[in-house]
């Protein structure tokens, strides 16, 4: 070889022992930091320092596909941030005069910045970034010796990059975490003080004042939908004489609030008809109070002490403190819900005691006679009556009714009828009769809805005699010894639907060993969990098989059955029966 080539190989050697020696010193430069920017100011500052260039600029690709400027040298500032959006494939260095000549969507890249060479910056899972170097000095272009270097540069240098990339992303969830952390502290603080009370007003001016504190608001409006209906119910920040106030509670403006799904900016809602009010009072955020995704209220806020806009992270910490006072409303709501239904039980207790004092304490049982009654309301006063009545000579009488309607106002019926009964029982006369003035009775002392099915019956044992009335009643059954049995259903319409109506009366012979059954709808109509009713025939087949039994057996076993046959079933009525057996007749 001749020495001329060995020196100019020699050369060639040196000099890429040199490059290879700064690529090394390159990559632990750039792995020494994770910094983003120090990383790409080393990228930029060597080739430039080593290779004279004037000026430099290193473009970062974002996940939406965006070149942004992170980092130059000798060019205005100002375009650090600036984005760009280009379709850069392959890891080939661009020349701007090179050919082939550069895709024209790089042509602004090339002139804005005034760069001669792009240097892809490509790591193994995907396109990093660019770094664009100007002119040398020397005005010379780049050799293919220094684009070597350069690509090689860019190579080592996209780990680093994509290192630094991921560094920053956490630090940036870190920041987001922690400022994320100090809202749910602060919520929950809050959401203590609007849980401790449970009064409306005072959870409502919490919410307001917190609001107006932590985002340092001029002023606050509250609206609230109670019983479907949106109304103002409390502002702050402004004068509240009711001429101030009226816009506010218009129809119409309430309408369109009410249209409104998300915190929004105002000025987002040019759009929305009958919502100039809005920017007229300087309103600026409009936040919907939801609970389960259902609108209770809503939340708007003014502008800021600070002047500066509402960020979208301040309007989240909005929607959810709206939220989480929407729950502290509603649980207010169920409070006082539970306190008038305590009140309620209270009443209906007292109701009931009264009623229990209306029914038999206690029930005749002779060697002539066995009578028993039994009751079971389906609420906490019922609507069914029952009762005996001694008369004179030795007779009794005996009666079962059912009341429309459930709780108190049954219960009230349910007193005026016995009220009515027990002073219509003391006049002489025929019974048919007596039924027809206790139905005027009635009619006249109560409203068109409410009515009385009703069966009284007299017995008289001496004349071996059962004289009735049915008032629309269920029939009650008459037992004879020899086993068969006749439905009472002579007498009339129901108590209570007109006036002046005749009752039919219907009398029946007696004989010992007589069994008299009656009972309410409440029996036969008591449902199982296949919706099906208990019927009269059941109450037939048990009245037959225990009729010889002792009446309170005979009612025991009655009432078992139903309870047996609705299987868990709730009550939807009242259970009312009562039995008389004929021990004896002279």
């Amino acid at each position: 070889m001749e020495p001329v080539q060995q020196d100019r190989l020699s050369r060639e050697l040196d000099q890429r022992l040199v490059e290879l020696h700064s690529l090394f010193e390159m990559s632990q430069l750039l792995n020494a930091s994770l910094n983003l920017r120090v990383t790409l100011s080393s990228l930029l500052l060597t080739p430039m320092g080593r290779m004279m260039v004037s000026r430099g600029v290193v473009l970062v690709a974002a996940e939406d596909g965006e070149y942004e400027v992170v980092q130059l040298r000798g060019l205005d500032r100002r375009l650090i941030g600036k984005k760009y959006r280009w379709q850069i494939v392959g890891s080939q260095p661009i020349e701007r005069h090179g050919q082939p000549p550069p895709p024209a969507e790089l042509q602004p890249v090339f002139q804005e910045f005034e760069m001669e060479l792009l240097i892809p910056i490509v790591s193994t899972q995907r396109q990093v970034g660019l770094m664009g170097l100007g002119p040398k000095l020397d005005g010379q272009p780049f050799s293919s010796t220094e684009i070597e270097y350069l690509t090689s540069l860019a190579n080592i240098a996209a780990k680093s990059i994509d290192n630094a990339l991921i560094v920053q992303k956490l630090e940036q969830v870190n920041r987001r975490l922690d400022k994320k952390i100090q809202e749910l502290n602060t919520l929950f603080e809050i959401s203590k003080e609007l849980n401790a009370t449970p009064d409306k007003e005072k959870i409502v001016s919490l919410l307001i004042y917190a609001v107006m504190g932590e985002l340092l608001v001029n002023r606050c409006f509250v609206f609230l939908r109670e019983k479907g209906q949106l109304r103002l119910f409390a502002a702050r920040g402004m004068q509240t004489e009711p001429s101030q106030m009226k816009p506010f509670t218009g129809a119409g403006f309430l309408k369109n609030l009410s249209r409104i799904k998300q915190a929004t900016r105002v000025e987002e809602l040019a759009g929305l008809r009958g919502l100039r009010l809005l920017q007229k009072e300087k309103i600026r955020i409009v936040a919907p109070m939801k609970s389960q995704d259902r609108e209770k209220g809503f939340l708007l806020l003014g502008e800021k002490m600070t002047g500066q806009l509402y960020r979208d992270d301040e309007i989240e910490f909005l929607s959810t403190l709206a939220n989480q006072a929407v729950i502290s409303l509603e649980n207010a709501d169920l409070f006082e819900q539970m306190l008038e239904k305590k009140r309620m039980e209270e009443e209906l207790n007292i109701a009931r005691d009264i009623q229990q004092r209306l029914l038999p304490a206690e029930f005749p049982h002779t060697d002539r006679i066995e009578i028993q009654g039994v009751n079971i309301p389906s609420f906490q006063v019922g609507g069914d009556y029952l009762d005996w009545i001694p008369l004179e000579d030795g007779r009794i009488a005996v009666t079962v009714a059912d009341v429309s309607g459930k709780g108190i106002p049954a219960s009230l019926l349910m007193s005026s009828l016995q009220a009515g009964l027990r002073n219509s029982v003391t006049v002489q006369g025929n019974i048919g009769e007596m039924i027809g003035r206790l139905n005027n009775f009635i009619q006249a002392n109560t409203t068109f809805d409410k009515f009385i099915t009703f069966f009284y019956a007299v017995i008289d044992l001496d004349n071996k005699t059962l004289t009735y009335v049915n008032a629309g009643h269920n029939p009650p059954y008459l037992y004879h010894a020899d086993g068969t049995f006749t439905r009472l259903e002579v007498g009339g319409i129901i108590l209570g639907m007109m006036a002046d109506v005749s009752y039919q009366t219907g009398m029946e012979a007696l004989q010992a060993g007589d069994l008299l059954v009656m009972f309410t709808d409440g029996v036969t109509e008591a449902k199982n969990t296949q919706d099906q009713d208990f019927e009269e025939s059941r109450l037939e087949e048990i009245m037959g098989r225990c009729r010889d039994l002792p009446v309170k057996v005979l009612l025991d076993e009655i009432v078992y059955a139903v309870k047996t046959f609705a299987k868990g079933a709730p009550q939807s009525d009242d259970i009312t029966l009562m039995a008389v057996k004929i021990a004896a007749c002279p």
